[in-house]
């Protein structure tokens, strides 16, 4: 009979972790269905073909945003605080990366381009792309090249970069890095620096 009752409270114990598990997890992402959740008060769900669409919004105005990577898969990286202030305080953003990369970090750079572009406007920037240097084989009226060196106080330069870390930081004289351990890598964290911009991750 001990034994019983001993088994009998270990079950209610049992039972009252896990709906307070269950309490905390809803509160923190709502999930309507497997896929759809609520994040930071921003709906997210996944698209029938690829990636996820995030319903945010600038005062009442709905944007749906088409993203590869949803919020959650983006929480670990790191990223400055300081950069959403950097590129708001800007009227222009200058995405480059080295021109022998292949088409995927340029995913990357279209989506911060659109949601910082004039096309949605959401943040109206005037968005540029450019390459670290002139391919080989190139002539220079073909391609305009902007690195680091060319951050002036009126226009950002995001470099999409690969490295031995993903993460997203500030260089010395102001230039924005979006680095990534390969290249959907660099499309991960070029997420994470939307949902910055975004407010949808606190940092």
């Amino acid at each position: 009979m001990a034994q019983e009752k001993r088994i009998l409270i270990f079950l209610s114990l049992l039972v009252l972790v896990l709906i307070a598990g269950g309490i905390f997890i809803i509160t923190r992402d709502y999930k309507g269905d497997e896929n759809e959740y609520i994040y930071n008060d921003f709906r997210v769900y996944k698209n029938p073909t690829i990636g996820y669409t995030i319903v945010a919004y600038k005062e009442e105005q709905p944007y749906n945003l088409q993203l590869r990577y949803d919020p959650s898969s983006t929480e670990n990286i790191t990223i400055d605080p300081r950069i959403r202030t950097l590129i708001m305080l800007k009227e222009a953003a200058v995405f480059t990366l080295e021109p022998d990369m292949n088409s995927i970090p340029v995913l990357g750079a279209s989506e911060m381009a659109t949601i910082l572009g004039r096309r949605l406007g959401i943040y109206d920037k005037r968005v540029i792309g450019a390459v670290t240097r002139i391919p080989e084989n190139a002539t220079a009226e073909d391609y305009l090249v902007v690195d680091c060196a060319n951050v002036t106080q009126k226009a950002n330069v995001v470099r999409l970069q690969l490295g031995d870390e993903t993460k997203v930081f500030i260089e010395n004289n102001g230039c924005i890095i979006v680095q990534g351990t390969n290249e959907w890598e660099i499309v991960r964290a070029s997420d994470r620096l939307i949902y910055q911009l975004l407010e949808v991750i606190d940092d």
